[in-house]
Order: structure tokens, then sequence, then C-alpha cells
């Protein structure tokens, strides 16, 4: 994992039903509810390491030169 990719949990007994931006260092960002304090949290805590479904890097664009 780098940070900026996007880490996906199952929170809700359904497969990516919960997304977080990598921080690095096993740390990700995220809200926990609709309108929650966003937090920080170590995904080597039982709780994420057990729901944890994979993650994505978002490729962008090169930036282009006129």
């Amino acid at each position: 994992l780098q940070p900026g990719d996007l880490v996906f949990f199952n929170t809700l007994k359904s497969a990516f039903s919960h997304v977080g931006i990598y921080m690095g260092n096993n740390k990700f960002i995220h809200s926990p509810s609709p309108g929650g304090k966003v937090r920080v949290e170590n995904m080597d805590s039982a709780y994420w390491k057990t729901r944890f479904n994979g993650a994505q890097r978002i490729e962008t664009a090169p930036e282009r030169t006129n």
C-alpha cells in the first residue's frame, strides 16, 4: 500500500461497504458514519484487520504541457 490508496472494508456484512484513504504506516483516514467525525485508524487493530477487503490505487493522468 502507498499513501493515497483507497482501502476497502466489510463493515455491514457486505464486501466494500466502507472506504478510507491510506496514509502510510498502517494508518488510514475515514468517516465512521455519515456526518461522523473524521478519524485516523490503525489497520492493525483487530476490528479493521478482520474486515479488510483490499485496496485500489487511483492513477492520475500525466500533466499535459502546452
